[in-house]
């Protein structure tokens, strides 16, 4: 199974020689002087060119773009590489969504943070080839040149060789060089190629891929995104079902009303038990009608739709049975979405004061303070609404952080009430 380890290579000496590892981070260290030569030198040389040919807008952002991409698909043969060698998996960096314009998408790729980072990867690169590929050298070459010593020194012209300040001039010396280059090169070797492997890997982790806060954040992102979408979807049905209520149920019951009254004028007082039965259809029609229309008006209101917050909430307080004062200062429509939250908000608040509150008033402010709509419903009630003895306040409060608005209420006992509303709208 992969791991985001930075090398597999087991730590335990005895174990090193047994781990394919071993030999695949050596591999993998080798393969760091052709990725700086080859993939480092050409990502370097397109950004200097995209860089400095920006300015030539025909020329410079082709170039760009292109630099661009070949950035992101140098760091993928990394992190390809590590997946493959030390079997590290490392999240892809993500370059920055398209908007349909090449001079925006330019400019944002060379403000790309994730782009510098992997630039900057292939270069502390350099420095990391410049220093495995001699300790590669070292812990595989040079201890098996030395373990053969005792066998050809004496072969030389002096009979003797020399290794740094110590001169070899007799089997002795030479079989203890050879002693200490084969412990060299079952215990040092081994760790000195781990080590360079997890330095190696730390170094693609942090540069070559995504952070763990930027995942959290991408992925909240999403959230919201996604959460929003089935907002927004089910307000969209809300306001489907209210049309269809309305364009079709509605005009059905009226024109069955018609129908009815015109059977009670034809009918005149011939059939006393037959008219009382018609009127009492009639009666019926009437009233199903007034309780689709309250329905319908309190799903979302035409309205609403079309004249906005003001106008459906003027009209909402002129059909409540107290005096409702209204005070609505909002010079940008916000969404649908939110229009309809604030609506249904205000609807509902009413409707609980005239239920349970026994007020004598009642006011309503909404107003917009940059990205936010702010509701206050304030009433003149003997107050003590509490969202958990079930007032149809948990209901309010669950559809206004749907949205990531804010709900308070404030309501002692003798009131007066305060309801709190904040939403986005920017």
């Amino acid at each position: 199974m992969a791991t985001s380890v930075a090398s597999p290579v087991p730590r335990a000496p005895w174990r090193l020689w047994r781990s394919p590892y071993l030999w695949l981070a050596t591999v993998h260290l080798l393969g760091d002087a052709v990725a700086v030569l080859v993939v480092g030198l050409l990502v370097l040389l397109m950004l200097i060119v995209a860089v400095l040919a920006l300015p030539l807008a025909y020329l410079g952002i082709p170039l760009t773009v292109g630099a661009t991409r070949l950035v992101y698909a140098a760091g993928g043969w990394e992190r390809a590489r590590a997946a493959i060698t030390r079997d590290q998996v490392i999240p892809p960096l993500m370059p920055p969504a398209r908007t349909g314009s090449a001079a925006k998408d330019a400019r944002a790729a060379l403000a790309d943070r994730a782009l510098w980072r992997q630039f900057g990867y292939f270069v502390l690169l350099f420095g990391m080839a410049c220093v495995g590929v001699p300790a590669i050298v070292l812990a595989w070459s040079v201890p098996p040149v030395l373990i053969a010593l005792p066998f050809y020194y004496s072969g030389w012209a002096a009979g003797r060789s020399q290794l740094g300040p110590f001169e070899i001039d007799s089997v002795t010396k030479a079989g203890v060089v050879g002693a200490l280059a084969l412990l060299f090169l079952l215990f040092v070797s081994p760790l000195l190629i781990r080590g360079l492997s997890a330095a190696d890997g730390v170094l693609a982790r942090n540069l070559l891929g995504a952070s763990a806060t930027g995942a959290l954040v991408k992925r909240v992102d999403q959230l919201v995104e996604s959460r929003q979408q089935v907002v927004d979807s089910v307000e969209a049905e809300r306001r489907r079902m209210e049309r269809d209520l309305h364009d079709g149920a509605q005009q059905r019951l009226v024109s069955l009303a018609m129908t009815l009254g015109r059977a009670r004028s034809r009918l005149g007082t011939s059939n006393p038990g037959v008219l009382e039965l018609i009127e009492q259809a009639h009666a019926e029609a009437m009233q199903a009608i007034t309780e689709l229309r309250d329905l319908t008006r309190g799903l979302h209101p035409p309205v609403l739709t079309d004249r906005g917050l003001d106008a459906a909430i003027s009209a909402v307080a002129a059909r409540a049975p107290f005096p409702v004062r209204v005070d609505i200062r909002v010079p940008v429509r916000p969404s649908l979405t939110i229009e309809s939250i604030v609506y249904f908000v205000v609807t509902e608040s009413l409707t609980n004061i005239a239920k349970h509150a026994q007020a004598a008033r009642a006011a309503i402010q909404i107003i917009r303070v940059g990205d936010r709509l702010r509701l206050v419903v304030t009433d003149d009630g003997r107050g003590g609404a509490d969202p958990d003895r079930g007032t149809g306040l948990q209901g309010l409060i669950d559809r206004v952080s749907g949205v990531d608005g804010d709900f308070s209420v404030v309501s002692p006992i003798g009131g007066p009430t305060v309801v709190t509303v904040e939403v986005p709208c920017g």
